[in-house]
């Protein structure tokens, strides 16, 4: 094949634009992916975790959001990223159980997050479409705690 001539130069170009670059996007997009993922299992561990140690639930609940706030603020989610209830785009925790608003021996607390997982990174450019990941946790009130009751 003496005398052919390639064009070095757009099959460069073509080679990386597809094969190269959907590789680094790939590559890039899931280290958050893990990261967010990880953090919402963290989250939802510990917040259960404050709220069966807690005297009571409104005090468990309030100690609950300060250590998923600290969770998600060493994560780089700051305050601004938090939403009352779980929506599109924001982090939002929710708490339920067996008897929600009561604290008892035996029972069950769960704790619901979600949170927003970038879809594609980009280096250079930042990221482009989101999707929210739920992550839960239930954990128990010991059965042999002792809870303090006002006489």
């Amino acid at each position: 094949m003496s005398g052919e001539q390639g064009f070095v130069i757009p099959e460069w170009l073509v080679g990386i634009t597809l094969i190269l670059m959907p590789m680094i996007v790939l590559v890039a997009s899931i280290a958050p992916w893990y990261q967010r993922a990880n953090m919402a299992t963290l989250i939802a561990q510990e917040a259960a975790r404050t709220m069966v140690l807690a005297e009571d639930w409104e005090a468990g609940e309030a100690d609950a959001r300060q250590v998923a706030l600290e969770i998600a603020a060493n994560h780089g989610l700051g305050a601004e990223q938090w939403c009352p209830a779980p929506g599109p785009g924001c982090v939002a925790i929710t708490f339920g159980g067996t008897t929600p608003g009561l604290l008892q021996r035996g029972t069950e607390i769960s704790v619901s997050v979600e949170v927003p997982i970038p879809g594609v990174v980009v280096p250079g450019f930042g990221s482009a479409a989101e999707f929210q990941w739920t992550q839960s946790h239930v954990e128990r009130v010991d059965d042999y705690r002792s809870i303090v009751t006002e006489p």
